[in-house]
């Protein structure tokens, strides 16, 4: 009898899977005891620096814009037309102090101070007529004296007679001419303009020709002995300077980039504010500039610049220095131990700037500072150091199992 296709197969079926079981009865049953292996806890790599305390310039860095310290606007003390205009006042030129600018036709000043000085010696003349007439006339009373015995004149009297009174009048009368030549003499140098201190030119409104009066700008000018810098510091920052001693003894620098050039500048503290900002509570402080413009060939320090300003404070401060990207959670240093265990620092830091913070407790000179970022810091953690022979740690607990899975050694490890 024929046996049908469809009985052989489910013979094999059934075969393959009675197989089946049998081989995975078979090596599930056979179960391998799992290996304790240890781990060695090496620690954490990191990188550190040495730190070391010396003495460090307190240096209060600030900003703020260039000022003029002195600013004037040019005017005429005498009426009339301008004869004559310096060819070196024009915008931005540099001039020094008593350099003329422009003359005002002087024929009418010219003419009164030729009349005071006409005037005057007429009263000098006046006055040495008067002198020979007294002279005379108290020769001719004390010749009366002698002839006449019973001749009495009180002293107002011969003081008529001596003609004193007309003495002192011609005596005020040169005094006063004195006063008018003065006068005429300070009217004719008015017509001449000069500048009134070194400057440097701002502004320049005259021309040959025009016609000027005590009311007339012809122009503006800054001086250039000094330029002022208002700086905004932190009050815990102003202490430093020592507000109650000489400002003037503070050594401070002003700084700003021009056409890719590094401009630096002088100067010294002139002032502190009396009072905080009302917005950013900030406190005020005035710097000098000292020759901001410096030579002719230098690069000139120029009104309204954008400038950086460090000053310097008298005493150094003995700390030490670390970089801001070494302090963590605002004011803590992991440290590295003569142990390799990680040591979490407070920091006291009275004084910070851009790049550094500057550490007096909390560090002391010689240890070593982690420089490395630790996700999960632990106060007694075990560090690695870079560039050390690695040190065997302690044996974890842990228990490390090999296999393909979780488990030991099969497929699906002990159950």
């Amino acid at each position: 009898m024929k046996i049908k296709p469809f009985i052989i197969q489910s013979l094999i079926a059934i075969v393959v899977i009675v197989v089946g079981i049998v081989v995975a009865r078979s090596y599930l049953s056979d179960e391998v005891t799992p290996k304790r292996r240890m781990r060695v806890d090496s620690g954490i790599l990191v990188e550190v620096i040495p730190v070391e305390r010396q003495e460090h310039v307190v240096e209060i860095t600030g900003t703020g814009q260039v000022e003029v310290s002195r600013r004037q606007s040019l005017k005429s003390e005498a009426n009339g037309r301008v004869i004559w205009v310096s060819p070196e006042f024009y915008p931005g030129a540099r001039i020094a102090k008593g350099t003329v600018i422009a003359k005002i036709n002087t024929d009418d000043y010219e003419i009164k101070l030729s009349n005071a000085k006409i005037q005057l010696r007429q009263k000098e003349v006046a006055l040495m007529l008067e002198e020979a007439k007294g002279r005379a006339a108290k020769n001719e009373l004390e010749a009366l004296k002698k002839t006449m015995s019973d001749t009495t004149l009180s002293e107002k009297e011969a003081s008529l007679v001596r003609r004193e009174p007309q003495l002192q009048n011609a005596i005020a009368d040169v005094e006063l001419s004195k006063n008018n030549l003065r006068q005429a003499q300070l009217d004719y140098n008015r017509s001449i303009i000069k500048c009134p201190y070194d400057a440097i030119v701002e502004t320049a409104n005259i021309s040959l020709g025009d016609y000027v009066s005590g009311a007339t700008a012809i122009g503006s000018v800054i001086a250039t002995d000094e330029y002022w810098v208002h700086l905004s510091l932190n009050p815990s920052n102003v202490g430093w300077l020592g507000i109650g001693g000489d400002l003037d003894t503070l050594d401070a620098e002003v700084t700003y980039d021009l056409g890719g050039k590094t401009v630096s500048r002088k100067a010294h503290v002139k002032s502190v504010q009396p009072a905080v900002e009302s917005l950013g509570r900030m406190v005020q402080v005035l710097l000098a500039i000292e020759d901001p413009l410096g030579a002719p060939q230098d690069s000139p320090l120029l009104v309204g610049a954008f400038v950086r300003a460090k000053i310097f404070a008298r005493e150094p401060l003995n700390a030490i220095r670390l970089s801001r990207a070494h302090v963590r959670e605002g004011n803590q240093a992991y440290v590295c131990t003569p142990e390799n265990k990680l040591s979490i620092r407070n920091l006291t830091t009275p004084y910070r700037n851009d790049d550094y913070v500057f550490v007096t407790e909390g560090l002391e000179a010689g240890e070593r500072v982690v420089t490395t970022l630790i996700s999960s810091p632990v106060e007694g953690r075990k560090l690695r150091v870079k560039g050390e022979t690695d040190v065997v740690g302690e044996v974890s607990d842990d228990v490390g199992r090999g296999g393909f899975g979780r488990g030991g050694g099969g497929f699906g490890g002990p159950r």
